[in-house]
């Protein structure tokens, strides 16, 4: 009688457990201890030494947990590879336009911000916004964006770097360089070619979330939680904004994800 009742009383308390405990590995689940991000250094974002908006935003959320977060620098068509093969747990940032159907996107962003047009002067004359892109010859690095974002139509020119988009334009063979303003910067500071600023122009061409990417799997889906609610524990606490204006980069609109 009593090992009938014992046999009845095991489900229940192994389900009290199981929710009681949620982050207690069961069998021979091993702990989270490490993650691996992806993606190129970007200044101010993901500097080569380890600081950065990116870099500050995800030692925050797992660092706190025991999670050491390590980070490999490389190009964003590399990154997203890395990513989809599992040599990497996610990539930094992206769009939610993609169409990697074994990867999936965080909810909440990690960075908002607008993106600009840098063009000559004299090739574009009367600068009409958005829509004078239309029948142009535009530039842009290699999965950084896709037609479909913008409203008008144009010739679309893809590069490997930021300072061989903006050589298409000091050499016209394109009309127009599109990325982040800062991206805009260091391509214009590490060009080769003769650039002088006064003879150009840079313009907001469009507004967009960035955000991390990860495997479709078990372990993805564990740690794109794990992210997800992180950033929702910063915001409400105060301390993402913090972070955000150390680095001097716009505000996200969180409470609307």
């Amino acid at each position: 009688m009593r090992c009938s009742l014992l046999l009845k009383l095991i489900p229940v308390f192994i389900f009290w457990v199981f929710f009681a405990f949620p982050g207690m590995p069961l069998c021979d689940e091993k702990p989270l201890t490490q993650v691996i991000s992806t993606g190129p250094s970007w200044n101010t974002f993901t500097n080569r030494d380890g600081t950065g908006l990116y870099h500050e935003i995800l030692s925050d959320i797992f660092t706190p947990l025991g999670i050491n977060v390590t980070h490999k620098y490389t190009n964003a068509t590399r990154g997203i590879h890395l990513v989809a093969k599992e040599l990497a747990d996610f990539y930094i940032c992206k769009t939610r336009n993609f169409d990697f159907s074994n990867l999936m996107v965080a909810r909440q962003p990690m960075y908002a911000g607008t993106f600009y047009a840098i063009f000559k002067k004299k090739n574009i004359k009367d600068w009409q916004g958005p829509s004078s892109l239309t029948g142009r010859m535009v530039v842009w690095r290699r999965g950084y964006y896709k037609q479909s974002e913008f409203k008008f139509p144009f010739t679309l020119l893809e590069t490997d770097t930021g300072d061989s988009a903006l050589n298409q334009i000091i050499l016209d063979r394109g009309d127009l360089y599109i990325d982040d303003l800062n991206l805009i910067k260091e391509s214009i500071a590490a060009t080769k070619l003769s650039f002088k600023m006064k003879a150009y122009q840079i313009e907001p061409v469009g507004k967009r979330t960035y955000h991390p990417v990860f495997k479709r799997s078990d372990r993805g889906k564990t740690i794109l939680m794990i992210y997800d609610r992180g950033i929702k524990q910063l915001h409400e606490s105060g301390a993402l904004k913090k972070i955000f204006h150390k680095w001097n980069h716009p505000y996200p609109g969180y409470d609307s994800h």
